[in-house]
């Protein structure tokens, strides 16, 4: 009996521990990304004509999205049980949030990557 509530212990650690790097995995991709778009020169074209800082901009959107969608998650595991809707609805907040951070990152990326493509369509 011991043995399997401290076999059950370990694996909510590795998994905790898992959550927590995902999240700090995400959330360094997305700082590196805005750092590098804050060091990278002026664009002599347009900003939306610029593929690489489109790219890079919704890597960084994902990055950010990412631990919101998984906050939600785990909020929403978490207060399951619950009677209360206060938990439910922070989750839920977490979530939508979290979702729509990663659209507009899918956005930036899929026009980065038109952006990209276009000139190749137009010959």
């Amino acid at each position: 009996m011991a043995e399997t509530q401290t076999q059950e212990k370990r694996t909510k650690l590795t998994g905790d521990k898992r959550l927590v790097l995902a999240i700090g995995a995400s959330l360094a991709v997305a700082l590196a990304c805005f750092v590098v778009l804050a060091l990278l020169p002026e664009p002599k074209a347009a900003r939306l004509k610029d593929p690489l800082r489109s790219v890079l901009t919704g890597l960084g959107v994902l990055g950010i999205a990412s631990p919101l969608c998984l906050g939600g998650a785990v909020l929403k595991r978490r207060f399951a049980a619950s009677p209360y809707f206060e938990g439910k609805f922070i989750a839920t907040v977490l979530s939508v949030f979290g979702f729509a951070c990663a659209a507009a990152g899918l956005a930036c990326i899929l026009l980065g990557i038109y952006d990209l493509l276009a000139p190749l369509w137009s010959r």
